[in-house]
């Protein structure tokens, strides 16, 4: 258990419930009960396949006065049935056993702030919508108990970016109005191309998030262009500091880039954190075209045909991150947990940090970051948390602490 800072004056202790919490869905979307029925349901086909083992050995066992190709069809059948029995028990023994070895959550430090951090949620709003309302309900229902200060989406909030799937979303962030603000940077899912394949800028997030409802949030700062959000800075402090949250296109173009860097440079005083959607690979390395080969770069943006210039993780960093004291760069695409610690050209730790859980079961279980700022200014501590499952992921990729500051003082 990772121990809390020594001037922290107390900490709250959580518990991992290992099991689903039964909140009714708003909209029914496989709901934790639902999961329950097909647990249930697989070890009770375990125990018939064991049952018509027994039936079939049974058979086997009668005199020889049997047909001989009974028999051998029989005995064929038992196999077959035992081996289906023994894969359906292994299963459901691996589950349990994955759920009981979760160790204990890191305790909340009291006095801290909270960054709640959403990767990719393009399951939820195209099959199971009832999870992403849950993750943003449970938000604005531990806002105050969290300190939670900002919430960061990652992109790809849509799989195939049709205004079904914009109104879900809407609906479910809905549930932070005028509770919590939040930013959203655009994924390769989100334009008006199928599958994610980002052949055109165009996008229906403008017209569900409009650049009036962005105005009127208490943090806004501005717009790379006064009719869209594709990239924005929202403004605000907690724990001492004065930060600024630069949410960045896919793919950003070299004009959002260099907007970016014109934005950081006047507010050169604050702490910056950085959202956009591919800047790192799962070997936690930048996507980086220029100075990787390009086979390990598959899901590189310059892998798309998305018009415009185009800049990736390795782009971003030599042209934007080094420059300027950013703390944090968060980015999703490709599922998988990943870090990366650099150093800029001020001699402060940049923390990159990939978030995406799509491809676990029911497009994420509901998994999520909550980014606590402890209150000696310095450390932060990342865990990863499903309010579906009332459980955290607790391996080191998943929860972890990071050192702000000058790269000689980071943990």
């Amino acid at each position: 258990m990772i121990e809390p800072p020594l001037n922290a004056p107390q900490t709250k202790k959580r518990q991992n419930k290992k099991r689903p919490n039964y909140l009714i869905l708003k909209r029914y979307a496989y709901s934790d009960m639902k999961i329950r029925k097909i647990q249930l349901a697989a070890l009770l086909l375990a125990g018939l396949f064991a049952l018509q083992t027994c039936f079939v050995f049974a058979l086997e066992a009668k005199p020889a006065t049997s047909d001989q190709k009974t028999v051998a069809a029989a005995s064929k059948k038992r196999s077959k049935s035992a081996k289906s029995a023994e894969k359906m028990q292994q299963s459901a023994e691996a589950a349990v056993a994955e759920a009981e070895a979760t160790a204990s959550p890191a305790p909340f430090v009291t006095g801290s702030w909270t960054l709640a951090v959403l990767p990719d949620t393009q399951h939820y709003t195209e099959k199971f919508p009832g999870i992403f309302d849950m993750q943003t309900r449970w938000i604005a229902r531990h806002k105050d108990e969290f300190n939670i200060r900002m919430v960061a989406q990652l992109g790809d909030i849509t799989q195939n970016g049709t205004p079904e799937e914009w109104k879900t979303a809407r609906e479910a962030m809905g549930e932070l109005d005028g509770l919590v603000p939040y930013s959203i940077c655009l994924g390769n899912h989100d334009y008006r191309t199928p599958h994610g394949k980002a052949l055109t800028r165009e996008s229906l997030f403008n017209e569900y998030f409009t650049v009036d409802f962005w105005k009127k949030q208490p943090t806004f700062g501005g717009l790379l262009k006064p009719n869209e959000a594709d990239n924005a800075y929202q403004l605000f402090e907690a724990g001492g500091k004065k930060w600024i949250l630069l949410s960045l296109e896919w793919a950003p173009r070299d004009e959002a880039v260099a907007w970016a860097d014109k934005i950081l440079t006047q507010f050169s005083d604050r702490y910056a954190i950085i959202t956009t959607h591919a800047y790192l690979a799962p070997d936690n390395s930048q996507l980086d075209m220029l100075s990787k080969d390009e086979d390990a770069q598959l899901y590189s943006p310059h892998k798309y045909k998305t018009p415009g210039s185009i800049n990736d993780g390795g782009e971003i960093w030599n042209k934007l991150v080094r420059k300027h004291r950013v703390a944090f760069v968060l980015c999703g695409h490709l599922s998988q947990a990943a870090r990366l610690t650099s150093v800029n050209d001020q001699g402060f730790a940049v923390h990159q940090i990939l978030s995406d859980y799509q491809n676990r079961k029911l497009g994420g279980e509901g998994f999520m970051r909550l980014m606590e700022f402890w209150p000696d200014g310095e450390t932060v501590q990342v865990i990863t948390y499903s309010p579906l499952y009332g459980a955290y992921l607790t391996d080191e990729a998943e929860q972890f602490t990071l050192t702000i500051g000058k790269a000689d003082q980071v943990k």
